[in-house]
């Protein structure tokens, strides 16, 4: 989640903290140190602020052979890891209990994986129809498998070629490459980048062409030699980055991170919870002020933005702000009219789960409105 700066100018200056670390910090600090020092209520505390703070699990799963290493390896994420496959035979399914997971099929999803990915949330789950490029004879019947695939199962399907995204975010287009892959495509016979096996056939330069093939399959060198087609003079770089494309994966990062942002949000919204349970368990008593504490946090500039995030990553509600360019509005006029927006929301009916996240919206731009108009001062 962004608090620092955004394409529409700073956030502070439009009324959006900086940073809430340093806000808890010093809550957890009240808490055990301060003047509403607890013991109880601080460990507490410093447990839920803890675990809040580590990042989203991603976990890539699916059945052996898939190509979940090769996923893992494509997508190069701090968070993420691999699970032991899925439907193995003797062996129990791995537990997948992380806040994302990435499924990876190679194939139209089989009765294994179908029950496998019921039972999973599908705000949390991402299915990769990995090997892309062997669905049809070309990249547009693989986005239409992924796209029937994705309907029958209610979860977002991506096809990618995992293979050639690893090359592409390991290596380079070496000069020996380029030479040998502008030449092919000025000379050679089209008919030689039908198979891999007529791509090895003897001939001149076979052990060049073993060695490319190794290094970027026969999809990659098929995509550089469509690029270099129509334009011989490309450079290293830019032909890197024209497979890179080709891979597919930046389609399946930039899902990720919108559903990586959603699910921080959530937690966001989890932490306040935790943290407003133990403002009414503590009791308060003579010199005691863990609540007042807890509470002045949670009724301050940093929750309610907190707050605000959280309600608006809610899927019961998040489509009614799918038009916002971002959470943070842009100005004094945009705040209030959003937060009006969000009141009608709230006197709606809708499921208490609903309310509650719409009137955590609603709180969050008033509060903006009170900073951004200074009509708070």
């Amino acid at each position: 989640m962004q608090t620092a700066t955004e394409s529409h100018g700073p956030l502070r200056e439009r009324g959006v903290p900086a940073s809430e670390r340093d806000q808890l910090d010093k809550l957890l600090a009240e808490l055990r140190f301060g003047t509403g020092r607890d013991a109880r209520i601080g460990y507490a505390a410093a447990a839920a602020v803890s675990a809040w703070r580590k990042p989203p699990r991603i976990q890539v799963t699916g059945r052996a052979h898939a190509g979940r290493t090769t996923v893992l390896h494509a997508l190069a994420l701090m968070s993420a890891v691999e699970t032991e496959p899925v439907d193995e035979p003797g062996l129990p399914d791995p537990v997948l209990d992380a806040d994302l997971v990435v499924y990876v099929v190679s194939a139209a999803p089989t009765p294994a994986d179908r029950r496998i990915l019921a039972t999973l949330p599908p705000g949390r789950t991402v299915v990769v129809l990995n090997k892309a490029d062997a669905i049809g004879a070309r990249w547009g019947d693989a986005v239409a498998a992924a796209e029937q695939y994705g309907r029958e199962l209610g979860i977002p399907v991506l096809p990618v070629v995992a293979s050639l995204a690893a090359h592409t975010r390991a290596g380079a287009v070496t000069g020996d490459d380029l030479a040998l892959l502008r030449r092919l495509a000025a000379e050679a016979d089209p008919s030689l980048i039908l198979s891999a096996d007529l791509f090895v056939a003897p001939g001149p330069d076979l052990a060049e062409r073993e060695q490319l093939l190794r290094r970027w399959d026969l999809y990659g060198v098929v995509c550089a030699y469509a690029a270099l087609r129509h334009d011989p003079e490309l450079a290293a770089q830019a032909l890197l980055q024209i497979l890179h494309a080709a891979s597919g994966i930046d389609a399946l990062h930039r899902l990720l991170q919108r559903r990586y942002e959603q699910v921080s949000a959530l937690r966001d919204g989890e932490l306040l919870d935790e943290l407003a349970r133990l403002a009414a368990r503590a009791v308060p008593g003579e010199g005691e002020r863990a609540r007042d504490v807890l509470e002045s946090y949670l009724f301050g500039d940093d929750a309610l933005w907190l707050g605000l995030c959280a309600g608006l990553a809610r899927p019961e509600v998040a489509h009614l702000a799918a038009g916002y360019p971002s959470p943070a509005p842009s100005d004094a006029d945009d705040a209030i009219s959003r937060a009006a927006r969000w009141r009608a929301v709230v006197s709606s009916d809708m499921p208490p789960a609903a309310r509650r996240a719409a009137l955590r919206v609603h709180n969050g731009y008033v509060r903006l409105w009170e900073r951004m108009s200074s009509a708070g001062l």
